[in-house]
């Protein structure tokens, strides 16, 4: 058996840098990370006290009322941040639905529930939806 080596010749190696070279700036960059990601991974860090909080006390009702005020905010920006790619499309509909939890979640209602300046939970999802799908689809539409 011939042991053949994984490193490039002399000749590849200065032929793969002059095609870098030779891109077209941003060709050879990597996607952005969709953002959909970093505010799931948010909501999900504000809810944790949220859910540890015994609201037992006066006191504990209050901090739970700013703790709740806090993670729907965080909800809200969630809800209204278009995924940009196939995957944070996925991600986000599985948070919202609560996949891997028993199905949709009951901690965490769209349509009851609305933003400081009236706009429903499910009407920022179904919007954010939209325009994922329409760039995704590359059909951009008002």
């Amino acid at each position: 058996m011939s042991r053949q080596s994984l490193a490039p010749s002399r000749r590849q190696a200065l032929a793969l840098g002059a095609a870098f070279v030779a891109l077209p700036a941003g060709a050879a960059a990597l996607p952005a990370p969709d953002p959909i990601l970093a505010r799931i991974v948010t909501h999900k860090r504000l809810m944790e006290p949220v859910r540890a909080c015994p609201a037992v006390t006066e006191d504990d009702e209050e901090r739970l009322a700013v703790l709740v005020r806090t993670a729907d905010h965080g909800y809200a920006e969630m809800l209204g941040t278009a995924p940009t790619s196939l995957a944070g499309l996925y991600a986000l509909v599985s948070y919202v639905e609560g996949s891997g939890q028993g199905g949709v979640r009951r901690d965490l209602p769209l349509g009851t529930q609305e933003t400081e300046d009236g706009v429903t939970y499910e009407d920022l999802f179904l919007a954010a939806l939209r325009r994922s799908l329409a760039q995704l689809c590359g059909e951009a539409r008002p």
